[in-house]
């Protein structure tokens, strides 16, 4: 399976990232490797480096060209983000809920989304940036949410 999203994607992602005042050095990993799963070209990875480094504002991340299957794979990338060190907090998860709002989508839809997450985070090794399956996420997400294909 093909993974898509834009850079934009990853900015708003680095935000929950960010969202305790800094971003650890797995979550950086994380999201750079999601970026490259996702076929973000190698100089907007740059700039997706720069937010992990120097952290992004979310007002500042323009997610109005995403599209509904985009908006759903951002938020269950950011869900994955904010749990990969074992466990999400609570200014995390306070950006979670921040983000879901701008990416206009519904708790059904954030339930389903971090549902997916979990789903695949569980498997062996799963929780690990560099074993993360993000095509076996994607494919969750469009199982869970037929509507978005």
């Amino acid at each position: 399976m093909s993974l898509s999203l834009p850079r934009e994607s990853f900015l708003a992602i680095a935000t929950v990232g960010w969202a305790d005042g800094w971003m650890r050095k797995g979550e950086a990993e994380g999201l750079l490797r999601a970026a490259a799963a996702c076929g973000v070209s190698e100089s907007d990875r740059a700039s997706i480096a720069d937010a992990a480094k120097e952290g992004v504002d979310l007002d500042s991340v323009d997610l109005g060209a995403l599209g509904d299957w985009e908006r759903a794979l951002t938020y269950a990338i950011a869900a994955w983000l904010a749990k990969l060190d074992g466990v999400a907090n609570a200014a995390e998860l306070k950006q979670l809920q921040a983000l879901g709002a701008r990416l206009d989508l519904d708790k059904r839809r954030i339930d389903l989304a971090t549902s997916a997450v979990m789903d695949i985070a569980v498997q062996p090794e799963g929780h690990r940036p560099e074993k993360f399956d993000f095509d076996a996420l994607a494919s969750r997400l469009r199982d869970k949410l037929p509507s978005l294909r």
